[in-house]
């Protein structure tokens, strides 16, 4: 397993991502992702309040009691989940307001089973807290030992710069930006990474498999395979156009032409591209994990790196891979 630095964190290239521990994955299956995962060298997992509909962070915490310190623990502060009439799970956005924040890292401590976090990271730009107070209640639970470092995720453009330049003498700074980034969705390009690579800020990426698509299970002309999340969710259903499914075939016999899959080479690319510290990667089960470990082995080449750019310029597919829809709580 490469190790990389965020920070004063060295964090394993692939991180285990918790969005579906407590929905997809009860304490069990998660238990043993985690535990497979820490002994192939992963140690970075990442969660948040949102995720699991409430209960990742509980799972995550139950998953590594007794193995706290092989682990770099990732959560985050500024979404929690709701609870409709009908049962249904939604998104709360909660104000970076210094009382909130103190509030939501005590539940997280609780919930993790830890007293300290190593990476605590902002989930969402708040336009209705000064950025400087945000950034000062941050700074004081560094201080206090609470934290270990701090980031942020789904920054838009510029706003990564005006928290950087919120920041108090001597204060902690962001040290990560998680963003959605993958071979199919590449927003990020434009939008963000010029920032993090201008401020030093090391990129996790999440959705590295754009949500499943990136395994290749979805193909024109045939029915959504069984038990997959496109078959009850629409925002992935939206994404399988036939143009995207071709491009998948497309990389997916270029992968098995280095006796790879497409998933393997997605995470491969990423790793490859300049920036990137983490790659974060849900699994859903052992199998699948074992596909995102394999996966960090492969190091493209330059040649490998323009072999899939030719694949998606051929199809003349690079101007909507590079403008393809983003949505802050898409789950």
């Amino acid at each position: 397993m490469e190790y990389r630095n965020i920070g004063s964190l060295r964090t394993s290239v692939l991180g285990i991502g918790g969005l579906h521990f407590g929905t997809l994955c009860d304490q069990a299956a998660a238990t043993r992702i985690v535990h497979r995962a820490l002994d192939a060298g992963v140690n970075f997992i990442d969660t948040a309040p949102l995720y699991g509909n409430g209960y990742s962070e509980g799972f995550i915490g139950n998953a590594i009691r007794g193995r706290r310190h092989d682990v770099v623990v990732a959560t985050k502060v500024g979404l929690e989940p709701s609870k409709a009439k009908d049962g249904s799970f939604g998104v709360s956005v909660i104000p970076l307001s210094k009382k909130n924040i103190l509030s939501s890292i005590e539940k997280s401590l609780r919930a993790l089973g830890t007293d300290y976090i190593d990476l605590y990271q902002v989930h969402a730009f708040d336009s209705g807290i000064p950025i400087e107070d945000t950034m000062a209640t941050l700074d004081g639970l560094v201080q206090e030992g609470k934290i270990r470092c701090i980031g942020c995720s789904n920054y838009l453009r510029g706003e990564l710069g005006k928290a950087t330049a919120a920041i108090r003498k001597g204060g902690a700074s962001f040290v990560s930006f998680q963003a959605h980034y993958n071979l199919i969705e590449r927003r990020a390009e434009q939008e963000v990474l010029p920032d993090c690579l201008k401020y030093g800020v090391g990129i996790i990426c999440n959705r590295p498999l754009a949500r499943g698509i990136l395994t290749g299970k979805y193909k024109t002309g045939q029915l959504l395979p069984q038990g997959s999340r496109a078959v009850t969710s629409y925002r992935i259903r939206r994404w399988l156009s036939e143009s995207t499914l071709l491009l998948v075939t497309a990389l997916e016999e270029l992968a098995q032409r280095h006796g790879r899959t497409v998933a393997e080479m997605a995470i491969a690319w990423l790793l490859a591209q300049r920036g990137i510290s983490v790659v974060l990667a849900g699994a859903r089960n052992l199998q699948q994990l074992e596909v995102n470990i394999r996966a960090t082995g492969w190091i493209l080449s330059n040649e490998d790196l323009a072999e899939v750019d030719v694949v998606i310029e051929k199809m003349n597919l690079m101007p909507q891979v590079k403008a393809m829809p983003e949505t802050l709580f898409e789950k």
